[in-house]
């Protein structure tokens, strides 16, 4: 199969990749981030929600889960949070660290954190969806994230990838790279030798490189962390727990100043040995987001 033509922000980290190895990572950092994902149309429809979502909702093909077979995200966060969404996508903001109650399938709810946008000439809303946790993983108090992230796994998506025709390969891999190019939280893919290898806008946008993406991309992640202490700890909680959920850092802007963040991520293996990870930072101060509403929560 012929190597992508087109390519993102990342393209110099993957030139080399044959197409159907970088549709793999794409899906990858779909199928098996350890925070919800999803695409949804205005009127709530999903059009794509990775497990932790499923999870997170209590859907069909979630562990557990009790159905429907066509999931619906405004009927998941509810009416007037669904109004809020989407009056900000029309608009052209994003919404961050907006406190939402989830209406499982099962009846019962879930409190949780909801960062999302969209366009509405594309009909398309991207959701973020994490619980709403006490702790975090490392932390003094890890009651709450270990009991997620003891759903979570990693799962080989090569039977996602290995059967399509080249023209679906396109396709998927044009629908997810747009999907993470604009999701609303800062992403970063880091690979063995900490080199970033993938990122998308709002992180390039909060970090002051929005026009110079190889200031950011291709380089050390690691001095983006202001504190070494909190370094040693995520580097700890990665290996031996393969994961970071919600945990309190400082991240260093190019300019020098300093911003709160919150850090989830999870280690990419291959044959059980580390060769990445799927990162998220989340804003601990909803008006540190470039994209945010002027609209506040209430």
């Amino acid at each position: 199969m012929e190597r992508l033509v087109h390519m993102p922000i990342d393209a110099t980290q993957y030139a080399a990749t044959p197409a159907a190895d970088y549709l793999r990572e794409l899906v990858d950092l779909f199928e098996n981030s350890n925070i919800g994902i999803m695409v949804t149309d205005f009127n709530g429809g999903v059009r794509r929600a990775n497990p932790a979502q499923r999870r997170l909702a209590g859907w069909a093909d979630a562990p557990g889960g009790t159905g429907p077979a066509k999931p619906s995200a405004r009927t998941l966060l509810g009416a007037d949070v669904w109004e809020r969404v989407t009056a900000a996508a029309v608009d052209g903001y994003a919404l961050h660290n907006l406190p939402v109650e989830l209406r499982r399938a099962d009846g019962t709810t879930a409190s949780a954190l909801l960062d999302a946008n969209g366009e509405a000439d594309g009909g398309i809303l991207r959701l973020v969806t994490r619980p709403a946790f006490r702790g975090s993983l490392p932390g003094t108090d890890e009651s709450d994230t270990r009991v997620w992230h003891e759903q979570w796994s990693e799962t080989d998506v090569s039977r996602f990838v290995d059967e399509l025709g080249e023209d679906r390969v396109t396709a998927l891999t044009k629908e997810l790279e747009d999907l993470f190019e604009l999701l609303p939280v800062p992403l970063h893919a880091m690979a063995r030798a900490a080199e970033v290898r993938r990122t998308n806008q709002v992180h390039l946008e909060f970090l002051g490189c929005a026009d110079e993406p190889d200031r950011f991309v291709g380089q050390n992640l690691l001095s983006i962390f202001a504190v070494e202490e909190h370094l040693i700890a995520l580097g700890g909680s990665l290996t031996t727990e393969k994961a970071i959920l919600n945990f309190p850092t400082t991240i260093r802007r190019l300019d020098g100043s300093l911003l709160p963040m919150r850090v989830y991520s999870s280690a990419v293996t291959r044959d059980g040995e580390f060769v990445g990870t799927r990162c998220f930072l989340f804003f601990a101060e909803t008006s540190d987001a470039p994209d945010s509403t002027p609209y506040l929560a209430a």
